[in-house]
């Protein structure tokens, strides 16, 4: 029956270890989220707003930042606070221009500093989108800003 208990073969009670009390969770204070994501719902790519439960997290968010894609290359863009909102700012046009986002993609945004994010982009299929850097020929690591496009 769906949603019925069953018991898996190799646990239960005649298996635990004696003595030893049982790992019931695994929990660090010190815990934060370092991942936020984004799902492209129109084509109006002038700024990503930045989730602001991800935000109350970190506080400040630094003005500039470095967002690094999965070949490898690093794109400049610049962080805006308007209120209790926070944007992903100048930069952002270039790099959803140059990466060809599409209404139904999403982007997944880790935090590996206080200022720079490593960024996977998945299509509606939910496959991770891997392309060459438009601006190189080969995976050459590269810092892209706005005035290359």
């Amino acid at each position: 029956m769906l949603g019925s208990p069953t018991e898996v073969p190799g646990e239960g009670p005649a298996n635990k270890c004696r003595g030893r009390p049982a790992k019931v969770s695994h929990f660090h204070e010190d815990a934060e989220p370092d991942h936020f994501l984004r799902i492209i719902f129109k084509p109006i790519f002038g700024r990503l707003m930045i989730p602001k439960a991800f935000v109350k997290w970190f506080g400040e968010i630094p003005s500039n930042i470095i967002v690094t894609i999965n070949i490898g290359c690093n794109w400049r863009m610049t962080t805006r606070r308007e209120g209790n909102d926070a944007f992903i700012d100048q930069g952002w046009t270039a790099f959803a221009i140059a990466h060809q986002l599409k209404v139904g993609q999403f982007l997944t945004f880790k935090k590996v500093s206080s200022f720079e994010y490593s960024v996977v982009i998945f299509d509606h299929t939910c496959i991770e989108v891997v392309s060459r850097c438009p601006y190189h020929c080969d995976d050459t690591r590269c810092v892209v800003s706005e005035h290359h496009v």
